[in-house]
């Protein structure tokens, strides 16, 4: 009597076992599974920060490439000076290294014209060190994920530069600045005026300047064309003209010098607010389109003109190009849209998030913060 009353309550013991251990396994399954997705995700994500790397480097070696050749080019040119000067013989070694170089001249030697920025400059043809930046600060830093471009120039009104440098700064984590780098480009020739600015900035940002998080440059005041024969274009004023075009060519010194900095570039001005952690949800963006193959050319982070664009810094030769061919024609927001409508997409196709407000915007004499919305 006593087994049979027991038996049952066996049963429902061993089917509340057999249930709670089915529950159980259940669960481990579904957490396995749960990491098991995030390690693909984390893997990929991390695979594509890696391409991003290796695609710098890449594009550091072929800058290195091409300086070491220019070494050997005038290292060969002095030798033949010299050893005509001296009326001597060279020994056979040196012969046969300046028979090997001149060959593989003609080798690379292109039969056809070729089109940079000295075709749409050619004030700079001669003068190619017209186009080396002067260097007010720098920590020497690259190789970094995110290279923010900031062009400053002198205002009339009140100047916002050390109020957006501060902000930019202060939104970044520890970890977000060591991977990141702000070049501010002081758009003016008067070097009264930019070693101030230079001053006010390292007096201001001490710990940010210092790490190496800030470089300060100036272009050299040849570098600029004669604004005087330009072509006065969309029933603009001489003075309107001018000033957009010397802004596009400020858009290309500062993208020149950035473009072998890092991976991404952002354009930015010297009057935003950014938001918290920016830099991180502008990377992890990014990088998250390129692990899951999306094709883009440009992430936009602002409606408003250049600012919160952000490129490949492997990508920027594109719009360098662009905007040096057409610097004369377009303001440089109509340019951007205008290539990317032609490379890319049709215009209404961009936005991600609102990372960035303006201020110090003067319309109709006086001062505006503009709100910027996107849609999805």
């Amino acid at each position: 009597m006593g087994w049979t009353l027991q038996q049952p309550r066996s049963r429902h013991l061993l089917l509340l076992f057999i249930t709670f251990a089915s529950c159980i396994t259940v669960v481990f399954i579904s957490k396995s599974d749960t990491r098991d997705l995030y390690d693909h995700s984390s893997v990929t994500y991390k695979m594509a920060e890696m391409e991003m790397r290796v695609d710098h480097l890449t594009r550091l070696y072929e800058l290195k490439e091409k300086d070491v050749q220019e070494l050997i080019k005038h290292f060969s040119s002095v030798l033949k000076t010299i050893v005509k000067s001296l009326n001597v013989s060279v020994s056979e070694d040196i012969e046969s290294l300046m028979i090997a170089y001149n060959k593989s001249v003609e080798m690379v030697r292109s039969p056809m014209a070729h089109f940079d920025v000295y075709t749409f400059l050619p004030h700079l043809r001669s003068h190619e060190n017209y186009l080396r930046p002067l260097i007010l600060h720098s920590g020497g830093r690259n190789a970094v994920s995110m290279v923010f471009g900031v062009p400053t120039v002198r205002r009339q009104q009140q100047t916002y530069l050390i109020q957006t440098l501060i902000n930019i700064v202060s939104n970044m984590n520890q970890t977000e600045q060591k991977d990141s780098l702000i070049v501010v480009m002081i758009g003016e020739i008067d070097q009264q005026y930019t070693q101030q600015v230079t001053s006010e900035i390292k007096n201001r940002l001490p710990e940010a300047v210092n790490s190496g998080l800030v470089d300060i440059i100036a272009p050299s005041p040849e570098y600029y064309p004669d604004f005087s024969k330009l072509r006065i274009t969309l029933g603009d004023s001489e003075d309107r003209v001018r000033w957009r075009s010397k802004q596009n060519l400020d858009y290309v010194f500062l993208m020149m010098y950035c473009q072998p900095k890092g991976s991404f570039y952002v354009q930015l001005e010297d009057d935003v607010v950014a938001k918290p952690q920016f830099h991180t949800i502008m990377k992890k963006t990014a990088l998250q389109r390129i692990a899951d193959g999306q094709e883009w050319f440009i992430l936009d982070f602002c409606r408003l003109g250049f600012i919160g664009k952000m490129m490949r810094c492997s990508d920027l030769p594109w719009l360098i190009q662009f905007i040096v061919m057409f610097y004369n024609d377009k303001p440089g927001d109509w340019l951007l849209d205008g290539m990317m409508e032609t490379k890319a997409c049709n215009l209404e196709k961009d936005l991600v998030s609102k990372l960035f407000l303006m201020v110090g915007m003067y319309f109709k004499h006086f001062k505006k913060s503009c709100l910027i919305t996107f849609s999805n």
